[in-house]
């Protein structure tokens, strides 16, 4: 005995439509999000206490987003923060768009 299953075009409509936001939203999203909040917070519990913000206005030595982006795992390490690529991320994004306004993308 065969039996043959049979799908309604409204089925069929809703599976397309879903699998192609699945494939979209998978490929639109980047894997982190630079999360300013998330920074901002990291800063202030790790940074702050010895950094005011009036350092990042004066200190002028930095003159690209990646030696910011240097400076940061410098400081992580020496610090004993041993913060993740994202909390990296998170920090640079928050001081960049806060104090340093480098209009190029890290590498």
């Amino acid at each position: 005995m065969i039996m043959r299953l049979t799908k309604s075009p409204q089925s069929v409509q809703q599976f397309t439509t879903i699998s192609s936001l699945l494939i979209l939203s998978a490929i639109a999203s980047p894997a982190h999000a630079q999360n300013f909040a998330r920074g901002q917070e990291l800063y202030n519990q790790q940074c702050q206490s010895c950094h005011e913000d009036l350092m990042h206005a004066r200190n002028r030595k930095l003159k690209t987003i990646n030696g910011l982006r240097s400076r940061i795992q410098d400081w992580s390490s020496h610090s004993g923060n041993s913060w993740t690529a994202e909390e990296i991320d998170d920090v640079l994004y928050y001081l960049n768009k806060s104090f340093y306004h480098f209009d190029q993308k890290p590498l």
